[in-house]
């Protein structure tokens, strides 16, 4: 056996153990350092990263329509003054010096414009613009100034609807620095961090006074947070309270000091920090604050003003002036004793703030302007973005909505309502209120005007414009006119307003569900009735005789054709509106008869971009299907203007509304809704009154909808160009004997003669012989019933029209009077 080693029991000496203790240090110490570097490394890139998305991020807004100032519109009619108070345009005593504000006088007004993105690829630069205008505050000149070079046409940028969003809506208007008061960043630097020009983000003197302040009072009484830090606590870290998060804010401070300027920091700390909630809508930056609390430019505060928000800051619920106006007092005198001693404003100027009385404005930011129809675009939005990868940050929705337009139709509404009630009190009775909704339409180009889905969106959220399903009535009846009016939608021939229908009673043999006998509303028979009579008194019988003559299934076809879809059932009680359309479907298809027989898309949603973005993330197609001749839809037109003229719609005549107008009542059979569908040249709007239960109304259009129409185009369709019906090529015109539907050749009494409106080829070519020194003495006495064939050349005409296909899409008659 080999002899064993003897066993080493020396011990290291302690310099060998120190050396190995110190190398494992340094190692220790370099591995931390180098993780700490690349922790810092990447940090620093995250803080540079998330701050330079955020410089000029604002939320995701609905917005409205731009508007254009152009020659020949009334400035006052217009308002045009209202649309820049509520863009937040200040208004000033002497030529304006800076982008937002204006002064206005008689003779002229002056406007210095901001810089706005209009649309896809549409920019305004910033401009001082004049307009000249005439003792009728019509806008005769638009030009530079200085320079006067003249201009067709300047913009307004879009207004803001709504915020796009949810429970976690952020309202921020994004400013840069020279935008906001002075007397406001004096007073945040004086409050937050009066050496925020001399530190490097984290202020040590700061942290000493704090803690003594503290540490004095026994309780925290004041924190040593720059507003560097601050900035880095509410956007990138938690508000735990902890050593860690401290350190980890310290950091982010210094490296945001080490990235930005001061005047970067100052810049994004305005804009970004929390100042309260309104709802569900957070409220960011002071651009935000001073439009929610004081409804003014951030750069308009006074000092008062200014001192109340930036006192906010510590707890901006606590000292809210809307919720505590007693607190913000107190909150206030502290900010402005700080200003006082650092300097920034005199003791009288602190004593006058402090007495100032405030008068803060009533919560708006949770208040939509159009809240049913803010719904519609949102679910609009996500289903058009669904699969777009690049939908990412703000957005900005643009619209067709004319804020003027939406007061109007909020207006109408509520006020028709209640004189509705006033005047039949028993609408006010029953579990259910009284409802109405009105869609407003641009029918040359699908936009979408107004639009109220209900009497108050605060107590009932259905949309009642694009959900509720409900019954035409009478409002349907021009669809069946229409068919026969235009022979490429039935095989019959061309009708002209002059021919006659019986209204007699009339009794309708329904395989498998009996008989049906149509009653007009008021019980009674007229006898013979032109086409024009008819319709203008809605007549239930002749119309159904109408329907059966030209086939129910072209009138079916026909409604299909104008978008009312194919569920519409092909029997004769359609013709007077059974079935069951919305009244944005009912809006559509009237906007196809004002637009000349062109179907179109409406576009709720004209494009979506970003803020910024020249390129849209989505735009609107303006699509159109020629669904019938221009000269029929005209024709329609005209028939339409008898009914508010001498038929059932003319309390829109003894209501007040002057303008040029085509339209039609409707009412169910049960008076269950009441309906008004009419249009001027350049606006459409459709009205329904109803209650959500299907309770009878006892209303008829004429009564519940006619005086909401009339209201809303009294005040909205004032504000449009003055335009006129303008007949498109092949409409004739001719002096017509009423009693024999012949033409006049200057021998038929004064009284019976009319200008009557033709479809050229139609027109009646045999002189009337009723009158005159050839007519026999009977022929005078007992003029004979209208004939009810055209004259045979006509009737040749008429079947060479039937064989046609409709003609291709054409621009709309009110689209070459007015190009919009």
């Amino acid at each position: 056996m080999p002899p064993k080693k003897p066993k080493n029991n020396k011990k290291p000496d302690t310099g060998t153990r120190f050396s190995r203790c110190f190398r494992l240090f340094i190692l220790t110490l370099l591995v931390f350092s180098v993780i700490a570097s690349v922790g810092s490394f990447l940090m620093r890139q995250q803080v540079i990263r998330r701050l330079k998305t955020l410089a000029i991020t604002s939320s995701s807004l609905v917005l409205s329509r731009p508007f254009a100032i152009t020659r020949d519109i009334n400035f006052e009619r217009v308002r045009i003054t209202d649309r820049l108070d509520r863009l937040g345009y200040r208004r000033v005593n002497s030529k304006p010096e800076r982008p937002g504000q204006y002064f206005a006088a008689s003779g002229e007004a002056l406007i210095f414009l901001r810089e706005a993105q209009l649309g896809p690829g549409a920019r305004q630069d910033e401009m001082l613009v004049r307009a000249v205008l005439d003792s009728q505050g019509m806008i005769k000149d638009l030009q530079t100034v200085p320079g006067k070079h003249a201009l067709p046409s300047v913009w307004l940028e879009p207004e803001i609807l709504s915020l796009l969003g949810t429970s976690s809506t952020r309202a921020q208007i994004a400013k840069v620095l020279p935008d906001f008061s002075p007397l406001l960043v004096k007073a945040v630097l004086a409050t937050e961090d009066e050496r925020f020009y001399l530190h490097f983000g984290v202020d040590p003197v700061a942290i000493v006074r704090a803690a003594l302040l503290n540490i004095t009072a026994g309780r925290i009484v004041q924190g040593g947070s720059t507003i560097t830090q601050q900035l880095a606590k509410n956007l990138f870290l938690s508000s735990e309270r902890s050593l860690l998060r401290k350190v980890r804010e310290a950091l982010a401070a210094v490296f945001i000091e080490t990235a930005f300027t001061k005047e970067q920091i100052l810049t994004l700390y305005l804009n970004q920090v929390f100042l309260g909630q309104e709802g569900k809508v957070a409220i960011h930056g002071f651009g935000e604050a001073s439009r929610t609390f004081f409804d003014k430019d951030v750069a308009d505060l006074s000092l008062a003003e200014a001192a109340t928000l930036a006192g906010m800051v510590k707890a901006p619920t606590k000292y809210s002036p809307r919720r505590y106006p007693d607190r913000a007092a107190e909150r206030r005198l502290v900010v402005l004793e700080r200003m006082r001693e650092a300097g920034v404003i005199t003791e009288r100027e602190a004593q006058n703030a402090a007495a100032e009385k405030l008068h803060v404005k009533t919560g708006q930011r949770n208040r939509r302007t159009a809240p049913y129809f803010v719904d519609y675009v949102r679910q609009q939005v996500n289903t058009l973005l669904e699969n777009s990868d690049s939908a990412e940050g703000p957005l900005h929705v643009l619209t067709g909505i004319d804020p003027e337009a939406q007061k109007c139709a909020n207006t109408a509404v509520r006020l028709g309502l209640r004189k509705l009630e006033a005047a039949n009190p028993r609408l006010g009775r029953g579990k259910s209120a009284l409802q109405a909704a009105l869609i407003a339409v641009y029918p040359a180009t699908g936009e979408i005007a107004a639009w109220v889905g209900g009497r108050d969106y605060g107590k009932n959220q259905f949309d009642r414009v694009s959900m509720a399903k409900r019954q035409p009535g009478s409002a349907f009846k021009p669809f069946v006119y229409l068919t026969a009016l235009a022979g490429e939608l039935n095989n019959y021939r061309v009708a002209r307003t002059t021919n006659t229908l019986l209204d007699e009673p009339l009794t309708i043999n329904i395989p498998g569900s009996g008989s049906w006998s149509p009653q007009n509303y008021d019980e009674e028979f007229r006898g013979e009735v032109t086409l024009r009579q008819a319709l203008a008194q809605s007549l239930n019988v002749p119309t159904v005789r109408l329907a059966m003559k030209v086939g129910i299934n072209h009138v079916a076809r026909t409604a299909a054709l104008f978008g009312f879809g194919e569920a519409l059932p092909a029997v004769p009680s359609l013709a007077l509106g059974a079935g069951e359309v919305t009244p944005m479907e009912l809006a559509r298809a009237y906007a196809a008869i004002a637009n000349g027989g062109l179907l179109m898309d409406l576009r709720p949603v004209t494009s979506i971009l970003q803020p910024g973005a020249r390129d849209a993330l989505y735009q609107a197609p303006l699509s159109e299907q020629r669904v019938v001749s221009e000269q029929a839809a005209f024709v329609l037109t005209d028939l339409l203007t008898t009914v508010i003229e001498r038929g059932t719609g003319q309390s829109v005549r003894r209501l007040g509304f002057s303008g040029p107008a085509a339209g039609k009542t409707g009412t169910t059979n049960d008076t269950k809704d009441a309906w008004f569908a009419g249009f001027t040249p350049r606006l459409l709007a459709v009205i329904w009154v109803g209650f959500d239960d299907n309770r009878q109304t006892k209303l008829t259009g004429s009564q519940g909808a006619v005086p909401i129409w009339t209201e809303f185009m009294k005040c909205a369709a004032v504000m449009e160009p003055e335009l006129k019906f303008v007949p498109p090529t092949g409409i004739v015109y001719r002096k017509i004997d009423q009693t024999s539907g012949l033409l006049d050749q200057g021998y038929c009494p004064n009284e019976s003669v009319v200008s009557e409106i033709f479809i050229e080829g139609t027109e009646p070519i045999t002189p009337c012989d009723r009158h005159g020194p050839g007519a026999s003495f009977i022929d005078r006495i007992l003029p004979p019933s209208e004939p009810d064939e055209p004259h045979p050349a006509a009737q040749r005409d008429t079947h060479r029209r039937a064989r046609r296909p409709a003609p291709g899409p054409t621009k709309s008659f009110w689209e070459t009077f007015f190009d919009w």
